[in-house]
């Protein structure tokens, strides 16, 4: 069940629930799942910068410490097992850090391209194709394009004034009839 649903089992209308809805990102209200996302990305970008400086400081003391270490052989040998660790972990935060700015990168685009469902969405594209470049992504507006064309249910739509907008009537059914006769009273009086 998603939110306007929630709405809707509430007691609001549905064109209540998806002007609701649709209001929600120009007044920066978000769900769980997309609450506050730029400024989220931004802490994670500021955690990259941080972790690569960290890294170069240890580079840096580690070559300090080879240095030092020179001509004694068993430890430049434990400081070259050091150096290759070092460089593994380097690389496997590199990768983990450029995945998760990808994923950040892609799910607020897809935000802003007014998609209803992130995760099928980020499913149905080809990530191999997405890059990043400045903090956007780079090599998906074709694939969303087709997405929009193929499966239109996967984005919100926006209302047209074709829609059919039904009549609501209120205090019960209408008077078909304009008299007040009583159709009863009017068949008594034929046996009458």
């Amino acid at each position: 069940m998603d939110f306007k649903d929630y709405l809707i089992q509430q007691g609001v209308s549905e064109e209540q629930a998806t002007t609701i809805v649709g209001g929600m990102p120009e007044n920066n209200f978000y769900l769980a799942s997309e609450e506050k996302l730029d400024e989220r990305y931004e802490k994670l970008k500021q955690q990259k910068t941080q972790l690569e400086e960290q890294l170069q400081t240890n580079q840096s003391e580690l070559d300090n410490l080879k240095k030092a270490a020179e001509g004694n052989e068993e430890l430049s040998k434990q400081l070259q097992e050091l150096q290759a660790k070092f460089d593994e972990s380097e690389q496997s935060a590199k990768q983990q850090l450029a995945e998760q700015e990808k994923s950040f990168a892609v799910k607020l685009a897809l935000k802003e391209a007014n998609v209803l469902d992130e995760d099928i969405v980020m499913s149905l594209l080809n990530q191999e194709t997405i890059q990043i470049v400045e903090g956007k992504p780079q090599g998906m507006e074709e694939q969303l394009k087709s997405l929009q064309e193929n499966k239109p249910f996967l984005f919100q739509q926006e209302k047209t004034e074709e829609d059919p907008k039904p009549e609501i009537v209120f205090g019960g059914n209408p008077q078909q009839n304009e008299n007040n006769d009583d159709p009863f009273a009017e068949k008594l009086a034929k046996y009458n």
